[in-house]
């Protein structure tokens, strides 16, 4: 059984060798999506606010998702392609593009 060679430092020579990195002239890229969620918001094509912008991830220490119930729904694969494809056209994720679908369709002011 060969031992697994050690990996080796560069050398004090190949270093100097390197050119020194000029952070100055980098450039920040931003998230193409913010701008036209900072501008539209998170509204319905009818102009009516849904929500608050869904997070990714754990809501922060002592918030809460709110009183969410999760269900399992089933679709043929070609719907959830369509689905997905459009979401990401959106720029939305697959949740978000179907909790939009659905209080569009149920209402808003019946969800109160």
């Amino acid at each position: 059984m060969k031992k697994p060679r050690k990996q080796r430092e560069p050398s004090q020579a190949s270093l100097r060798e390197m050119p020194e990195v000029d952070f100055s002239k980098g450039e920040v890229l931003r998230n193409p999506h913010a701008a036209r969620i900072a501008k539209e918001g998170y509204f319905l094509p009818d102009g009516r606010h849904i929500m608050p912008l869904p997070r990714r991830g754990r809501p922060k220490k002592g918030e809460g998702p709110g009183p969410t119930t999760p269900r399992s729904v089933r679709f043929p694969i070609a719907v959830w392609e369509r689905v997905e494809k459009k979401a990401k056209a959106k720029g939305l994720s697959l949740h978000a593009a179907i909790r939009t679908a659905i209080i569009e369709w149920v209402g808003r002011n019946e969800l109160r």
